[in-house]
């Protein structure tokens, strides 16, 4: 099982970047956070509370991903950051730590 904390706070970045790149491919234009939250789940990553929020929101700010303003649920945010992303810039792709 991966937990996600102090260190492996980057790793967890990493595996959410994957599975954006990965989603995304095949998303048609959008991709709703549940969706990348539901597969890292699958892949057995344990996601802390508000921690994929967070990282959502440093991938919007350093222009990685785009998603629009709207509602969100305070719950679905501290599980997946309730996001639906509208764009991926090809840095977040193409980038790779290894």
């Amino acid at each position: 099982m991966f937990v996600a904390n102090g260190d492996n706070a980057r790793e967890l970045a990493e595996k959410v970047r994957e599975v954006i790149c990965k989603e995304w491919q095949g998303a048609g234009g959008s991709l709703q956070s549940a969706v990348v939250y539901e597969r890292l789940l699958k892949e057995g990553v344990e996601v802390p509370d508000y921690q994929m929020s967070a990282i959502l929101n440093a991938f919007k700010v350093g222009g990685l991903i785009t998603a629009p303003p709207g509602p969100q649920r305070e719950e679905d945010v501290r599980k997946h950051g309730d996001l639906l992303i509208r764009g991926v810039s090809s840095d977040l792709c193409n980038s790779s730590s290894s």
